[in-house]
């Protein structure tokens, strides 16, 4: 099961320390919404989906058929935007707009932090 709460604490504080990320060119905005995207669907499954803004996509995910915006609830609001397109995307469309080993830095921060949140054994069942 997806804890939202556990996962968007675990979310903060492995982004605090990820102030040097290195963003390839076109990334819209500031780019985490797509790791973020990214990684939730790696380590929960989620589906990862887009919708258009002003700026380019915004990367979400889904997951059991609820929509899951870790990073731009504000972002969504602020630009205009008044739905969302739910566009399927891919990990081969998002693993683009960063580099791979930033990704894996930030992907072993947040799982050792979820880890810390929730233990290995239960970290273990909420991704299956």
């Amino acid at each position: 099961m997806f804890n939202r709460l556990i996962v968007n604490k675990a979310l903060k504080r492995s982004m605090v320390t990820d102030k040097n990320l290195r963003k390839a060119p076109g990334d819209p905005a500031d780019g985490r919404d797509i790791e973020v995207s990214m990684l939730i669907h790696d380590i929960f499954g989620a589906e990862i989906l887009k919708t258009h803004r002003k700026r380019g996509w915004h990367f979400y995910n889904r997951i059991d058929g609820k929509r899951v915006d870790l990073t731009g609830s504000e972002t969504i609001r602020s630009s205009g935007i008044k739905k969302f397109e739910d566009i399927p995307s891919a990990s081969d469309e998002t693993i683009k707009y960063f580099a791979q080993e930033d990704y894996s830095a930030f992907y072993m921060r947040f799982v050792r932090l979820f880890e810390e949140a929730v233990g290995l054994k239960k970290c273990q069942s909420v991704a299956l």
